[in-house]
């Protein structure tokens, strides 16, 4: 079975198949020819991976997220980070960074943030003096901040395939978010001085920070609106994501007025493409992952694991570099839904705490997505600025160093995670 799943997945993605597609297929095969199974029972699998009140949470981010993109943000959002770091020497490079991590509270996606805001600044960039390669990568590697700070879309994933706390996996992601950035900045002032940059005119103004604040703060509510709403225990994280849309709309169409009928079109129509592609790989996953686990692959891995050791931070280290290989080469939703139905009763086992766990698998994912070959995030950076991926490596392998080492920090110190779970009601 095992072999099946393995050559019939690995044949139809050379073939250029769907990512979820090539899983349900092949799991779909080895179903009806293998297990003597039957088409109801296909589809009652397949839906029972997408049956869930969590997962209801990844249209509604999307959706707000377009929203607040669409209607107005953008500029704003450039104009208030500009303000608090502009003056930094390598001032762009830190304004793209902070402007990811603001604009992570209100998309949920690194994708939408690499399209979106951050690709507003790459122009800029490159008439201050930044080399394309440069800019590129700081774009694409800022952006993956977007899915570690709440809200986050494969924190929904994993907290619904886990059934474990949404809202303490969104609150667990604010510290290793803000490390995470912290360490792009750093690297990317480095490059800055290394490449000779202009240096930003101006200095840091109180007054600044005050005007641009005053014209972007119904943007930067949002943020605060979810984790307040959460926190406080009004809501769920799926509720505050109905929130999230009634106020994007609110503050794009009313506030800003700058959401118009064609966008509202827009955000529709890909908030439904974008939702649609995730869930039939949730759907094809799930289906793969029940063969899988009937094969014996879960025990056979958890006897691997267990095997060579069962020191829990020894445990933890091979499971994010087990995610870190597979999403070198599986898109995250795909990974996420594969993996951590198998990993989650291992790292149970040996005492790992659940939230420590999912938001360390997060930050993964998040390095996953910017390493290729199935890099998504520079993938689409490269894209807008027209060079190949090959062209950023000597700059992306010391920002994903960069990670590594705020991962091994989060590894010494789970409390940084789990301090802020004490918040929720």
């Amino acid at each position: 079975m095992i072999t099946w799943l393995l050559i019939s997945f690995a044949v139809m993605m050379l073939l250029g198949v769907p990512i979820g597609i090539s899983l349900g297929l092949s799991a779909m095969g080895g179903i009806l020819f293998l297990d003597g199974g039957s088409l109801v029972t296909v589809t009652q699998r397949m839906f029972e991976g997408m049956n869930s009140w969590a997962l209801l949470a990844i249209p509604l981010y999307t959706f707000a997220g377009y929203t607040m993109s669409k209607g107005g943000i953008s500029q704003r959002l450039m104009d208030f980070c500009y303000s608090i770091v502009g003056h930094i020497y390598g001032g762009l490079a830190h304004v793209n960074v902070l402007a990811s991590m603001i604009f992570a509270g209100i998309s949920g996606s690194a994708v939408a943030d690499t399209a979106g805001v951050s690709g507003m600044f790459m122009p800029s960039m490159i008439k201050k003096g930044y080399s394309k390669e440069l800019t590129v990568t700081v774009t694409g590697v800022s952006s993956t901040v977007g899915i570690i700070i709440p809200p986050s879309i494969p924190m929904v994933v994993i907290a619904g395939i886990c059934s474990i706390s949404t809202g303490k996996m969104f609150l667990g992601g604010i510290i290793p978010g803000i490390l995470l950035g912290i360490s792009q900045m750093l690297i990317s002032y480095f490059f800055a001085k290394k490449e000779g940059v202009q240096p930003e005119p101006g200095h840091f103004s109180i007054k600044e920070v005050g005007r641009t604040f005053l014209k972007s703060w119904p943007a930067l509510l949002m943020p605060v609106i979810i984790i307040g709403t959460i926190s406080s225990g009004l809501v769920s994280p799926t509720e505050a994501g109905a929130i999230a849309v009634v106020y994007g709309l609110v503050c794009g169409g009313l506030v800003y007025r700058e959401l118009t009928w064609k966008d509202l079109k827009f955000c529709f129509t890909e908030t439904v493409r974008v939702s649609a592609r995730i869930f039939v790989v949730i759907a094809g996953a799930k289906l793969y992952t029940i063969l899988l686990t009937t094969a014996g692959f879960d025990k056979w891995l958890t006897g691997v694991m267990l095997g060579f050791s069962t020191n829990p931070a020894v445990i933890l280290i091979m499971i994010l570099l087990l995610f870190f290989v597979v999403t070198m080469f599986m898109e995250s939703i795909a990974a996420l839904t594969l993996f951590m139905p198998i990993i989650f009763p291992i790292a149970m086992s040996v005492g790992i705490d659940p939230i420590v766990l999912g938001v360390l698998v997060t930050v993964m994912i998040g390095i996953g997505l910017v390493t290729p070959p199935v890099g998504m995030c520079i993938y689409v950076a490269c894209d807008l600025m027209k060079i190949r991926v090959g062209q950023t490596t000597k700059y992306l392998i010391w920002y994903i160093l960069g990670a590594f080492v705020v991962v091994a920090i989060l590894i010494a110190f789970p409390q940084l995670i789990t301090c802020m779970g004490g918040f929720i009601r």
